[in-house]
Formats: structure tokens, sequence, C-alpha cells
């Protein structure tokens, strides 16, 4: 959990006890001063008449240099919350939020507002309310308020209105002319507006359609996105206007996680918007698509929204390249390259040489099919950035294994004999080919990371032709290429470093624990694709894979006989393969979506098998191995899944991960303190259910169903 979670967790701690305090206390008619904040609750009418729509606002007046917090509050913060009490018969509308303000403390950056602001709500009341009464409105606020420290803060206010006929006062409401302003200064709709969002690696590019930005100049433009953890709030966005589509380039939320639908958010121009009456901002919530919009990323213009020339993003794709060596997804992999270079060192420098061109050659290449691929498929219309392989969990797992083989070779599990084409083989540098692939295996690695300048480069270079595209891409690989391949064209600095020794068996296992960290962090990133249960093969497919290495550094090595090295080599591949397969994402996935699973309850459960039809009961736990592979066996077979539709049978599960008294004596019941349990009914009142087995096969489920 990263920090700005961490602290908007305590805050939300810290919001909720407000709230729950806030509720005990009475309410309020008037202002209510709260220290660092003054709240109340206003209307624009001093009466109201039957049937009568009118505007309620929280008024909240802050003390100098303090602010609140708009919808979505920027880096950390929580939106103002109103929960109403009402009369009979009255009917209030959602909180309406003003234009917010960009608040700066470095270096962080809110959204919010400073001073006195009123958050409006359209409120009716009933045709059938009586003249001559007076009714009274309750709200309980809360509202997180902050200047250098954040003070949670609350208050039940109340509002008492009195009936008329005619819903006219002597006196006007008090707050009258400033609720009427701030209405009318609210965002609204832009009407036959549309967005679509494009993925470009750290940038994400809200492209924004609507006729009423044709010709329009707009003045210190600025997009709020509406969703929190999506925008960068404390970093600049750029902008760029062709005709009626707006393309504004948003730096992603360090906390982003991956892109979603139905972004929306608010067009800020400080000059206002003609064709919206004068409005300072207006909302995009239609969503549409890159295509609908005619701007698919070869139609855009070169470089639109950002603010570096071709020439500037060469430069930058350079350095960007170089710095990426020192990042952490590439560390693991120097390793194998210093171990190269260590070797090569007192060799002939034309061999050297050709040694780094190899490894440049393996970066270029990779790059080249990484660069081409994304292009394409962004041709084709599809919104994807850099790093874009890594939202394919195939390719993550094969990263994984390859890495972990690597990890156990360099901690000494196996050893690839000098006649095999293997990967140590040619990590090692015992030929051209291991240089070239430890050129892919960096690039490949490098992939989720970026560094300064990349960014930017990467961003421009997705807006750009094709061969431009490529031309960037093609200097990010140099720069990434060029510290070894300078390293290879001058043996004298290879020869500074230590002559090959037995220090070399200790530095390559002690390398092997960051290829083991790349492989941690692998696996997390599986876990996001695949969920708990997917990891339990993940980790599973890892062990068969390092038996698979054993087999082979145990039985591969020249000392034995040459038969028996076939066989161990056979043996060994088929192992990983099975390792392999173990991990693909494709288990338990499709049945999943399948069984639609209800929460185990007594009641439920008499409930449904007094309903005619079969309920299986699935008392389970993840951390119980026997279920999960029960549940692999049984819900991966098609003819389970077509009997259990074809009858009806009603699908219970007990949840026993966590400590459930429910279940625990559900289990006792039968005679059990442990978890699997499977339970059938017959779908008859008052029948006991039948215990299946533990180990429970597809067949002995349906021969259980038959005889129901």
């Amino acid at each position: 959990m990263n920090l700005f979670f961490r602290v908007k967790l305590l805050l939300a701690c810290a919001f909720l006890l407000s709230a729950t305090l806030n509720a005990q206390l009475s309410y309020s008619v008037g202002p209510v001063d709260t220290g660092e904040v003054e709240a109340e609750l206003v209307a624009d009418v001093a009466a109201i008449r039957p049937g009568q729509e009118f505007q309620l606002a929280l008024r909240l007046k802050m003390d100098p240099h303090w602010h609140v917090y708009w919808i979505n509050p920027g880096d950390v913060g929580f939106r103002p919350e109103v929960e109403w009490e009402l009369p009979e018969g009255f009917e209030v509308g959602p909180l309406e939020f003003p234009v917010p303000e960009r608040i700066p403390f470095e270096p962080l950056v809110s959204y919010g507002y400073e001073g006195e602001i009123f958050l409006i709500a359209k409120a009716k009341a009933p045709e059938s309310l009586q003249a001559g009464r007076e009714v009274r409105i309750n709200a309980a606020a809360n509202w997180l308020v902050c200047e250098e420290a954040c003070i949670p803060g609350n208050a039940n206010l109340a509002i008492e209105l009195p009936v008329t006929d005619s819903g006219e006062t002597l006196a006007p409401a008090e707050y009258a002319d400033e609720i009427a302003q701030t209405r009318e200064a609210l965002p609204v709709e832009a009407e036959g507006g549309k967005v679509a969002v494009e993925d470009l690696g750290d940038t994400l590019v809200f492209n924004l359609q609507w006729d009423g930005l044709q010709g329009a100049e707009l003045e210190e433009p600025y997009f709020y996105v509406e969703q929190e953890s999506v925008s960068n709030s404390a970093k600049a966005q750029s902008f760029d206007l062709v005709g009626n589509l707006l393309r504004v380039a948003v730096p992603k939320a360090d906390y982003f996680e991956q892109v979603e639908s139905g972004y929306t958010g608010l067009l800020y121009s400080k000059n206002g918007f003609d064709s919206a009456g004068g409005v300072q901002a207006v909302r995009f919530s239609v969503q549409s698509d890159l295509a609908a919009l005619g701007a698919t990323p070869a139609k855009l213009s070169e470089g639109a929204g950002f603010e570096i020339g071709f020439g500037q993003a060469l430069l930058y794709a350079f350095l960007g390249g170089m710095i990426l060596n020192l990042m952490p997804c590439v560390f693991p992999v120097l390793s194998i390259k210093v171990l190269g270079f260590v070797q090569q060192s007192g060799e002939d420098k034309g061999k050297v040489l050709q040694h780094g061109l190899a490894f440049t050659v393996g970066v270029l290449v990779s790059f080249w099919v990484l660069a081409g691929t994304l292009i394409a498929l962004r041709s084709a219309g599809e919104s994807l950035g850099w790093g874009f392989q890594l939202q394919q969990p195939e390719f993550v797992v094969v990263m994984l294994v390859v890495m972990f083989l690597f990890g156990l070779s360099m901690a000494g599990v196996f050893e690839m004999g000098t006649s095999a084409i293997s990967l140590q083989g040619k990590v090692k540098g015992e030929g051209f080919g291991g240089s070239f692939f430890s050129g892919v295996i960096a690039t490949a690695v490098a992939t989720p990371c970026t560094g300064p300048f990349m960014g930017q480069a990467l961003g421009y270079a997705l807006t750009l032709s094709a061969f431009q595209s490529l031309t960037v891409f093609t200097f990010l690989a140099l720069g990434m290429a060029t510290p070894y391949l300078v390293l290879s064209a001058n043996p004298a600095l290879i020869n500074k470093l230590p002559r090959p020794g037995a220090w070399m068996e200790t530095f390559k296992q002690v390398m092997s624990f960051p290829m083991f960290a790349t492989c941690i962090w692998l696996i997390w990133l599986l876990g996001a694709h695949m969920g708990n249960d997917g990891l339990l093969f993940v980790l599973g497919g890892l062990l068969v894979v390092s038996i698979g290495a054993w087999i082979y550094g145990r039985w591969s090595t020249p000392a034995r006989k040459k038969a028996t090295r076939r066989l161990a080599s056979g043996l060994a591949l088929l192992t990983v393969a099975g390792g392999i397969w173990m991990m693909m994402p494709k288990h338990m996935d499709a049945s999943e979506e399948k069984i639609a699973w209800q929460a185990y309850s007594p009641a439920l459960v008499e409930e449904l098998s007094a309903s005619g039809k079969p309920v299986f009961v699935d008392f389970t736990a993840d951390w119980c191995l026997t279920c999960k592979a029960n549940e692999v066996r049984l819900f991966g077979s098609d003819k389970v899944l077509e009997e259990i539709e074809k009858r009806g049978v009603q699908l219970v599960q007990g949840d026993w991960t966590k400590k459930d008294a429910v279940i625990t004596e559900a289990l006792a019941k039968y005679g059990r303190s442990s978890v699997p349990l499977y339970l059938l009914y017959d779908g008859k009142p008052g029948s006991e259910p039948k215990v299946l087995p533990q180990v429970l096969s597809p067949d002995a489920f349906l021969e259980s169903l038959d005889e129901i």
C-alpha cells in the first residue's frame, strides 16, 4: 500500500469516526462554528409553497488558507457529504459542486475550495403540504478541512421554512443571491459532447469532441478528471485543439492501476465557453471511442498535445534509454551482462566488440518487435501503451519462468553443458547468440519501467507516423545499449574488471537474489490478472518448473552417460512445459464465470432445499488445497456444469477462509472440524442432505445427482 493510500485510509477512518459522532448530535438552525469552518444549511427561499421547487445549500466558510475538497480531491482528501433527514414527501437531489481550484501543497496538488462555498442541492416540497405550518429540514454534514494539517469536520444542521400559499415572505432569503450566483456558475453538460480515452503509457489522452470547441480560444485550460487515482494533479497537462476535437494529455497518477471505462470530467477555461452560456467549465460524460470521434492515433496531428519536437523526442528517448539501465526492472539482467564482461576480459578486442554489437542488435530487434506490435494494434483501434505486453498474463508467465530459471541456474541448481544450446550457455557469452539473447531479455524486463525523459518521448512517439515512431523507439534502444557498446569498444575498461576466478561463483549466486526478487514482482503482477486461485497454480507451476530444473541439473551433467543425459533433458523439458501449462490463465476462469454461488446461511439452505430443486453446499476455504483441487476437477468438467444447469441445482458456498462461527457450527453438525465438506440436498422439504466424499470427482458428483 503506497503512502498516499495509507494517508487516505487514515483520513477515511477519521472521517468515518467523525460521521459516527456527528450522527449522535442534535441539529442546529443557523451557522455552526467548528473552529476552522463555519457551516450552515441555507436555502434560496425564505418560505415555500406546496409543490415548490427550491434550492438548499451547504454553506461552508473556511478560515484563511484552509480548504475543503471537490468530488475528486486530487492527491489526498475527501469530498464533503450530507445525509438528509427530510419531512415526509420532500425530495432532495445530489449535491452539486462548483468548479474547483487547484490548491498546491508541495509536492501535492489538491482540488478544492477556499473561502466560502455553497454546495447546492435541488429540493421539492410535496403538493400535499399544508400552508400555515413550518417545516424543518435536517442535514448531517461531514467534510475534511486542511491547511498544513487536515481535520475532519462535521455539523448537524437544520433549516426551518414557513409554508405559505404563495411561498412569498416579507424578507428575502439571506443567501438567495449567493446561491443564484453559484447556480449560474455551475458546470454544465457539454451538449452533444463526447469523450474517448487513449492510453499512452504514463499519460492518458482525453479526446474531447464538442461543437462548442470549434473556434474556441481556451485560456488557462485544465481538465478535472472526476474519478480518483487517475490523473496526477501535480503535473502539467497539455492541450491540442483541432476543429471541434480537443486532445488533453493528462499524466497518470503515481498509483494509477489500469485503464477503465467511464471516465468523466470538467473542462475548464478561464474565459468561459460561449456555447455554454459563458460558464467556465463544461462536463463531458458521454463515452465514445477514438474511431467514432474520427481520431484514431494514425489520423492525429503529429505530436499533438506534447510540448516537444521530433528532435527533442529523439534526444529524450536516447537519454531515457541510458537511464533505463539504472531502473530496478533492468538491474537483475545487469548481473548477467557484468558476468559476461568479466569472462571477456583479456579476450580478443574484435571479439569483445562483436559481443557488444550482438547485445545491441538484441536490444534493437526486441524494441522494434514490441514497438511494431504496439503501433499495429493502435492503428487497429486498440487503446494500448508502452508495456502493453505485460497486460497479457501469458507473456508474464513466460517472463516469470525465464527469470525463475535464470535465478535457479545462478543459484547453482543446474548448469548447462557447453555443447547444449541453452539459455545459460547463451547468456554466459559462450556465443554471440548469448549476447543477443541477453539484449532481448534486458528489453523484455525493462518495459514496465520508465525513467526521466522517457514518458514524454514515448507519449510523443505514439502520436507520430509509424516510421517516425519507430525512429524514436530506435533511439530509446540505442540509448539503452550504448553503455554496453562503449564498454565493449574499450577493452581497456573491461580489463580493469577483476579477472575471472572462483569469486565469480559467489557473485553469480548472490546475483540470483535480484532474479528471484523480479520473480516476486511478476507473481504479484499475475495475481492482479488471475486472482488468488490463479496464484495457486502459478506457484504450483513454479514448483514443477523447479523440479524440471533439478532433474536437468542432477542427471544432465557431462559426467553422466549420453543416454542418461538425453533422457534427463527430455524429462526436464517435459516437466518445465508442464509447469508452464499449469501457470497459464486457463484454470477456473471459464468455469467460475458460469458458477453463481450463493453465500451460505442456514436459512438460505433451508429455503432452497424446500424449493424442490437440488441444493449443493460447498464448505471450502482459500487455504484448503483439497478444496481447490476438487473445485478444479468438478467445475472444470463441462458435463458437471451442464447437469447443474439442466437440473437447476442451487449452489451454495460456505467460505471458511476466515473464522466464521456459523460455518464452524455447520461443520460440527456433520462431525467435521475441517473443510472440505460437500452436502447435496434432494430438494424435498425436511430431507437430510447426502454427505459427498471429501475427494470429490465429477463422476462421484454426477452419480450422487442421479441417486436423488
